[in-house]
């Protein structure tokens, strides 16, 4: 990997990394989602970077992919479980973390939080150039089940490369049977999920995250200029188009446009995360999203 490449990665994990820290000092009872969404994206933008995706906040049985939209009057409620998800660009250059609270701490769901953050250190303790997916899956599923939870089969890490949050290779939670190796040289994030439930997430309703998803698109259209290939939120593309909603409206229509769905635990039950990025090299392995 290019030394430049490398450091506009370092840099990216590393507002990324403080954003989530920030984030998570946001979260009390009666504090409004969009404050904190706004505050953490403006952090970021205060760091020099960009973020790579809006502000998740999901609550629950809410896996992922749900950011507040304008005018959204949601609060964080005591006993709350939210699942931060956030990261930071760099000139294209990605990082994506995530930590799970609970609000208001009252320790009640503490070990479905504490399961996914130690499945992923013993993730990260095997994680070498060329270990097939299924290991990273195996260990992940280990810590989980030994804590009584499920890990969410349906979810998982994913790859990362310049302007392309989860490019092709899929870090499954659990042993699918996956022989695919993490090569040397790539970039990924390791994403544990585990639930009080059956472990398993559909799609719900829209969560007001957005992403290009055609090809006729105008390079020099504001859309993409603004955006380019990463997921964008509707409250972003007021800045770009006064005539948002509209604007909007008519891209999905020509499917240039796709909306994220809210993803829920099948069985309705609680979901806590927790995600790295990380470089693999072949001589070392750097977490771009830890101290």
């Amino acid at each position: 990997m290019e030394t430049d490449v490398k450091n506009k990665y370092l840099e990216a994990g590393r507002i990324g990394r403080e954003a989530l820290e920030y984030a998570q000092t946001l979260i009390e009872p009666g504090t409004l989602f969009i404050d904190v969404a706004e505050k953490a994206e403006q952090f970021i933008r205060n760091q020099g970077g960009k973020p790579s995706f809006p502000v998740n906040l999901s609550i629950n049985n809410e896996a992922a992919h749900y950011t507040p939209s304008f005018g959204d009057t949601k609060t964080f409620k005591t006993g709350d479980v939210v699942k931060v998800d956030i990261g930071a660009q760099v000139d294209g250059y990605l990082s994506d973390n995530a930590a799970t609270v609970e609000v208001g701490e009252s320790g009640k769901h503490s070990d479905l939080i504490d399961c996914t953050r130690e499945a992923l250190n013993a993730a990260l303790k095997v994680l070498r150039p060329m270990i097939a997916v299924r290991r990273i899956g195996a260990e992940i599923e280990k810590v989980v089940s030994s804590f009584g939870f499920k890990p969410v089969r349906n979810l998982g890490g994913h790859g990362i490369n310049r302007y392309d949050l989860h490019s092709s290779i899929f870090i499954p939670n659990y042993d699918d049977g996956n022989a695919s190796m993490i090569k040397p040289d790539s970039v990924i994030a390791i994403e544990p999920f585990a639930s009080s439930g059956i472990g398993m997430i559909h799609n719900g309703p829209g969560g007001n995250i957005y992403i290009l998803s055609g090809t006729k698109i105008d390079r020099e259209e504001e859309i993409y200029k603004n955006f380019n290939t990463i997921p964008f939120a509707e409250r972003w593309l007021a800045s770009v188009d006064p005539n948002y909603r509209k604007y909007l409206k008519k891209m999905m229509f020509r499917r240039e446009v796709s909306h994220f769905a809210i993803l829920r635990e099948h069985s309705g039950a609680f979901i806590s995360q927790a995600e790295h990025t990380i470089i693999v090299l072949s001589d070392d392995i750097i977490v771009t999203t830890r101290k």
